[in-house]
């Protein structure tokens, strides 16, 4: 009797650790995607309901690139990874202010690499010092932070704590959570022994709603978060013979650009509506995709765009997808007279515009 009982004490402890223990990248559900490849004329109409242009004020120590874009209660904040640059306009373009400069002292950093908004705070991650800076959405210095890792990128977490995807290291964590001061608690993914890990250089996290995307290079698939960092659920992507071999996605400099079809940044996931940048057999191409539907197509973002074609999607907000315009875009246009004449003036004049894409319901 007493085996018995310590045989169903046993199978009851093992239950529960099975179903306390966080889904794995092979536990969750996963959504299928065909991808189209094919350009499709006029697809972006289907899908934008209304365009928004946002002219930005840029003061005089202005940025040279928009590396990455956020939105949070309607403030766009831009960083510059070139030139390590962060800083933040209102809703109709005004500039408000920095975020920290370059420096050794306790608030500045060497190279911004990422950065996330939350309630609390504007958090900018330095990859070359490997610490996490702390400001206020004013631009007040809060706190310095070391992290044990060599972070890549990262998202802000409700309760304080962080999702960060990491370079290669000794540990070989690519993917995991951490605390507020950003000691691992959980490792999500591992790399890759083979994974060389040197094609990065665009967002890997997106925001969306209640939900947190994650894409990693060279992958074909999208994991998706909660806010507390649960993973729910993935879309796996269908490139068919265009997806590159795995060689070719472990070490980035054996790819053959005109041959092979893979993501470009992050996508964006907004109820059946898929937004995705490819890189498409050397053709930078937007897809446009109805999940529910399951039609769509693609765009040619480098020639005669129209005034719905979303130029490089860089994030979602409020039902949009936000874009950006600079001068050399203008020469895109099949008619840049469809686009509002101050708009045309202002980046003639060698400023950006920040474009809100409307998705049709």
């Amino acid at each position: 009797m007493k085996n018995i009982l310590y045989c169903v004490l046993c199978l009851s402890l093992f239950a529960a650790c099975k179903q306390d223990r966080p889904a794995s990248v092979r536990d969750v559900p996963q959504t299928a995607v065909d991808v189209p490849l094919d350009e499709v004329p006029g697809i972006s109409s289907s899908f934008i309901d209304s365009v928004i242009f946002v002219k930005l004020q840029e003061p005089q120590r202005t940025f040279r690139n928009i590396n990455k874009l956020k939105v949070y209660n309607d403030t766009i904040y831009i960083l510059d990874e070139r030139l390590s640059v962060m800083m933040s306009f209102d809703k109709h373009g005004k500039f408000i202010t920095y975020y920290g400069e370059r420096g050794r002292s306790e608030s500045e950093y060497v190279r911004v690499n990422s950065f996330d908004v939350d309630p609390r705070n504007v958090y900018l991650y330095d990859d070359s010092g490997e610490k996490m800076l702390m400001f206020t959405h004013d631009g007040r210095f809060v706190k310095k932070v070391k992290t044990p890792f060599w972070g890549e990128d990262f998202v802000a977490l409700d309760g304080g704590s962080f999702l960060f995807s990491l370079k290669p290291g000794d540990s070989g964590v690519r993917l995991c959570m951490t605390d507020s001061l950003f000691n691992i608690t959980r490792v999500i993914e591992k790399f890759d022994s083979r994974d060389q890990d040197n094609y990065s250089g665009y967002s890997l996290f997106q925001k969306i709603g209640d939900s947190i995307y994650y894409t990693d290079d060279m992958s074909d698939t999208t994991h998706v978060f909660t806010s507390r960092g649960e993973l729910t659920h993935s879309y796996v992507y269908d490139f068919g013979n265009d997806a590159p071999p795995l060689e070719a996605r472990y070490d980035a400099d054996r790819l053959p650009e005109d041959k092979y079809v893979y993501m470009a940044t992050c996508p964006l996931i907004y109820g059946s509506k898929l937004i995705m940048l490819l890189c498409n057999r050397k053709i930078r191409t937007v897809m446009y995709y109805d999940m529910y539907k399951r039609t769509g197509g693609n765009k040619d973002i480098d020639r005669d765009l129209s005034l719905t074609d979303i130029i490089i999607p860089k994030c979602m907000y409020n039902g949009c997808v936000v874009g950006y315009l600079e001068d050399y875009c203008l020469d895109r246009f099949a008619d840049k007279g469809t686009l509002p004449q101050d708009v045309v003036k202002h980046l003639e004049d060698g400023y950006r515009v920040i474009v809100f894409y409307r998705l049709r319901h």
